[in-house]
């Protein structure tokens, strides 16, 4: 069953408590799945439950904060996912009223990080999608950019690595050493050992096993590529 029959047509009951359960219950009930076709433990699944929850609050938020909702950020939520067409419109319902919703967006990202381990690779790339999503109707906006250093901030990170965040969505021509998170000057093999470590992080079954639904993992995998293109280019380019 997939991320959204569990949220949506679940018959069995967990509880997702606090704002992001308060959210679900709107259009769901407390309701989760646990049958489902990969066997899942229960704490994976209820964690892929508030993540994907998650997820589309703090991105409704995000495309409220600088006063200018636009349809393209929505686009952009359902593009990056898979979604059957039956479920579509209650993915955009909850998108909708997450928008709108009384809570504000630090009251869900707390939740998250609560569930997740701080600065793991689970909220990393939750990060990622939030950037993806930002930057879905042309450049990140100073208040979105703000919105996202809050977020990244309540999630356990750096200045460091929000840096890392903001050179790969906000620079076209992005630098392949910063991307594999090494120096020009660094041994190639060292390199290569960042690139597999890095790749390992965003692996789809690392990901699923910590919390990420699968309908996440298969179309986000835009940082990957920049991972793969940057050790295309060192490879031919490394010390010539």
């Amino acid at each position: 069953m997939s991320i959204w029959g569990k949220i949506f047509g679940g018959t069995s009951g967990f509880v997702v408590g606090g704002p992001l359960g308060g959210l679900l219950g709107i259009f769901a009930g407390h309701a989760i799945d646990k049958f489902n076709s990969k066997k899942l433990p229960e704490n994976i699944a209820i964690k892929q439950v508030n993540f994907t929850i998650g997820v589309i609050a703090l991105s409704a938020k995000m495309a409220k904060a600088d006063g200018i909702v636009s349809s393209k950020e929505l686009d952009a939520f359902k593009k990056g996912l898979i979604i059957n067409q039956n479920e579509l419109r209650n993915v955009e319902k909850v998108w909708n009223f997450a928008k709108q919703s009384v809570h504000g967006f630090e009251s869900y990202a707390k939740q998250l990080a609560k569930l997740f381990k701080p600065s793991s690779f689970i909220l990393e790339n939750l990060v990622h999608l939030l950037f993806s999503i930002a930057k879905s109707d042309g450049q990140i906006t100073i208040k979105e950019t703000n919105f996202l250093k809050k977020v990244s901030d309540i999630f356990g990170f750096d200045d460091k690595k929000f840096n890392l965040f903001i050179e790969i969505y906000t620079n076209d021509q992005n630098d392949p050493y910063t991307i594999l998170q090494s120096n020009i000057d660094d041994p190639i093999d060292l390199i290569n050992q960042r690139r597999i470590f890095l790749l390992k992080k965003h692996h789809p079954d690392v990901l699923i096993s910590k919390g990420q639904p699968f309908e996440f993992v298969e179309k986000n995998n835009h940082y990957v590529k920049m991972i793969n293109k940057s050790w295309e280019f060192v490879k031919k380019n490394h010390y010539k």
